[in-house]
């Protein structure tokens, strides 16, 4: 069985607004709720999957103590300025004593960033879902620091473009791109060395795991759940 990764988690602190509108004077509330990819529900052209997410919370007032999991996707790529920016997908309800009402549903915008320790996960932007990737392309430069791995081989005439051969024989191809002079990282690419348009910084745990166990092993890594706890998935919008 593989081995599942936890994680320590530290949630950011969320100060939660109430927008104008969603507080209204019929007494309503609106909550938006992070959700598990409906079966019917479109992918946005150029989203991708980063990881998946098994978060474990509370039930509020449980005298039992019993807790509670949502799992779901988190999702990204790189905007035209070069950021990466992520998304999870959520249904926005309004809430009137025992009326609940559907008033969209989608991708929102979330703070997401994982690194060898720590997690963090909040909803950055409620106030509408995703309807276009608007996918960055970075420039190739020459990359005049030390490479980040020691299995990137430099390609010749071909400014900013790297290859490896990872654990299954494919030949991988990576290039260091930057966006009007900044934002730079190294990108996949194709095999002329321009970046993939959209596609999300390389990450090294990922990238290391390719190396040493091919496809397979990073599609095993992406699809175990992160495990979670104490990280809130609704939030007052």
């Amino acid at each position: 069985m593989q081995k599942k990764r936890f994680l320590t988690i530290i949630i950011i602190s969320l100060i939660v607004l109430l927008f104008a509108g969603c507080d209204k004077e019929d007494g309503t509330t609106a909550y938006l709720t992070f959700m598990t990819v409906p079966t019917s529900a479109t992918i946005p052209n150029g989203l991708h999957l980063d990881s998946i997410l098994s978060i474990t919370n509370p039930i509020p007032d449980d005298p039992n103590g019993a807790t509670t999991t949502t799992q779901f996707g988190v999702f990204g790529f790189t905007n035209i300025a070069g950021e990466p920016v992520y998304y999870a997908y959520g249904k926005k309800e309004s809430i009137a004593g025992d009326q609940t009402h559907l008033i969209e549903q989608g991708f929102y915008q979330v703070d997401y960033k994982v690194d060898a320790q720590n997690v963090y996960f909040a909803v950055k932007d409620s106030s509408s879902t995703l309807t276009k990737v608007e996918k960055g392309n970075g420039i190739p430069t020459v990359f005049n620091g030390e490479l980040p791995f020691t299995f990137y081989t430099p390609v010749e005439g071909k400014d900013g473009m790297y290859t490896f051969v990872d654990a299954s024989g494919a030949t991988q191809y990576r290039v260091y791109a930057t966006f009007l002079g900044k934002n730079g990282n190294f990108f996949p690419a194709a095999e002329d060395g321009k970046m993939v348009p959209g596609a999300l910084p390389i990450n090294k745990s990922v990238e290391e795991t390719l190396y040493a166990q091919g496809a397979n092993g990073v599609s095993r890594m992406i699809t175990t759940p992160i495990t979670c706890t104490n990280i809130p998935i609704t939030y007052v919008v």
